[in-house]
């Protein structure tokens, strides 16, 4: 199970001194995990990239997919005590709709979550999701050392009886908001500027 951790490292240089700051993207490309039709349907642990399809879940689950994705519960670990995930939804209660992100549409504090368990059964709709075509499920998770994280799910939700996908799935490990589709943090202005004196040095010394 390949996992993919990006890292970039953020440099600065000012009156002779270096700072530096790291943020660090954990992803999981392409897995293409099938969503089964079936009651039990599919519990993953995000943070391992473990998924199983037992009626009980998987110990450390974090979200469990059922019916191909045409339900989806943060039930996805029979054994744990409080629910880890927490998908966007459009209202704040544990039974609202899950939504269906645009790319770079902004995961973080300010997106509506539910608290404790809950479910989704409605979101495979005209205006959310559409049954076997792609779409986004933005998310907060409990990680150990960071809580929460921000993360996006790449998806294929189904409610014709035939089995759904999750594609991808990605989290910004350090707590920032996240931009649905992001892979890379993109370089911060100083940054820029620091490599861009860096470059210039290096070529003056040829």
């Amino acid at each position: 199970m390949p996992t993919k951790l990006t890292k970039l490292a953020a440099f600065g240089l000012f009156a002779g001194s270096a700072s530096s700051a790291s943020a660090a993207i954990v992803s999981f490309i392409d897995e293409d995990v099938p969503i089964p039709t079936t009651f039990q349907g599919v519990s993953l642990d995000l943070e391992n990239n473990l998924w199983e399809t037992d009626i009980d879940g998987i110990v450390g689950g974090d979200v469990n997919f059922l019916f191909g994705g045409d339900w989806i519960t943060n039930d996805a670990d029979q054994s744990g005590t409080a629910a880890s995930w927490q998908p966007v939804r459009d209202g704040t209660e544990n039974s609202n709709t899950i939504t269906n992100l645009g790319l770079g549409a902004v995961v973080g504090p300010a997106s509506d979550y539910s608290t404790g368990y809950g479910g989704s059964t409605d979101q495979i709709t005209p205006t959310q999701f559409t049954s076997g075509e792609k779409g986004y499920i933005g998310f907060s998770m409990e990680v150990a050392g960071t809580s929460p994280v921000y993360g996006w799910m790449e998806v294929t939700l189904q409610d014709d009886n035939t089995p759904g996908v999750i594609h991808s799935w990605a989290y910004e490990d350090n707590g920032s908001s996240f931009a649905v589709g992001s892979l890379i943090p993109e370089p911060s202005h100083s940054m820029l500027i620091a490599l861009g004196l860096l470059v210039t040095a290096l070529r003056r010394r040829r």
